[in-house]
């Protein structure tokens, strides 16, 4: 009976044994999956911080672009003079921005040719933006009247004499800062469309700034009622 009881409780102690093994086992499988755990997070928020990093300096990119550009235009320009100076009086629905009667068309869109009509339908024409300080003033007044959202067709194109844009009137359009950009999509200073983007728009997405798009394209326009002279 003796022997058999130390053999019982031989077993027995082996059994606990293995339990408490196995228990250590499991404990040793669980912190493992905690480190597994850990780096998986450490890793997911080192890579958060990367993205972050990299927005900002595309963030801080984009802001010294915008204070060049708006450096270039006081340098060729001068210091935009108070909008209120050389008011003229416009006939409803056009109002004065930096002396120019305007009307910025929100309720419909088409191509450049459509809205070029549509701005003489109105007794204007497509507008003219080829000053500095008119542009401020203009950008400044779609932001400030909730019109920001859109973008918009400006009278300039090059069809017939590509990388050449004209205004209605004939003149040249001018070029580089601070009238076109450098592309809402591919940081190319515009205009870059080749033969199949011939006409200007003001992107909202670019700032404001010139870009080359297809003429075909539905876009709301900026429309200007000529002074007589």
């Amino acid at each position: 009976m003796a022997t058999f009881s130390a053999i019982l409780l031989s077993v027995l102690a082996l059994v606990t044994a293995a339990q408490e093994i196995q228990t250590l086992q499991d404990l040793s499988n669980t912190l493992l999956l905690n480190q597994l755990a850990m780096s998986n997070m450490l890793a997911e928020r080192d890579s958060g911080t990367r993205v972050i990093r990299e927005w900002l300096n595309d963030l801080q990119s984009n802001i010294t672009s915008e204070i060049a550009a708006l450096q270039n235009v006081v340098k060729a320009n001068g210091v935009p003079q108070d909008a209120g100076k050389g008011v003229v009086e416009c006939m409803a629905p056009f109002v004065d921005v930096y002396g120019h009667c305007i009307f910025v068309e929100t309720a419909l869109t088409g191509t450049w040719q459509t809205m070029r009509r549509h701005c003489q339908q109105k007794g204007g024409e497509i507008v003219k933006v080829d000053c500095g300080n008119f542009m401020y003033y203009l950008v400044r007044y779609l932001h400030s009247n909730g019109l920001a959202k859109l973008s918009y067709w400006v009278g300039g194109r090059d069809e017939g004499h590509e990388g050449s844009f004209f205004w209605t009137d004939g003149t040249q359009v001018k070029m580089g800062t601070p009238f076109w950009g450098d592309g809402p999509n591919d940081n190319i200073q515009e205009p870059d469309g080749g033969t199949n983007q011939n006409c200007i728009v003001m992107a909202t997405e670019d700032h404001y700034f010139f870009f080359d798009d297809s003429c075909n394209i539905s876009y709301a326009v900026i429309c200007e009622k000529l002074k007589l002279s």
